[in-house]
């Protein structure tokens, strides 16, 4: 039982280092949600955010500029580290079960 415990406790230690990596990289990354706004004929691109009651727009500039292809990018890859992210809480409270009354 000994030696069960010490790798479901590496795996704890594994699980909250990926966690805090994670949100690291999150914070890291764009927060937004994208519109492409249509004025004429051109688009351009905006983040949506919500800031405490209103929704503020912050303007990127044209939809296929450089700058909004980094910014779309960006805001990709925040959510796929989100989605990892709640994966590894799951896990770690899985973990947590197992170890459930153990000293860690």
């Amino acid at each position: 039982m000994s030696s069960i415990f010490h790798v479901i406790k590496e795996e704890f230690e594994r699980l909250n280092e990926a966690k805090q990596a994670y949100e690291s990289a999150i914070k890291k990354e764009e927060q937004g949600a994208p519109q492409v706004k249509r004025i004429g004929r051109k688009e351009y691109l905006y983040l949506a955010r919500r800031m405490d009651r209103k929704i503020v727009f912050r303007y990127i500039g044209h939809a296929d500029s450089r700058n909004a292809l980094k910014i779309l990018d960006s805001i990709k890859r925040r959510r796929e580290y989100y989605n990892l992210l709640r994966g590894v809480k799951n896990d770690l409270k899985e973990v947590r079960k197992v170890l459930r009354g153990r000293k860690i």
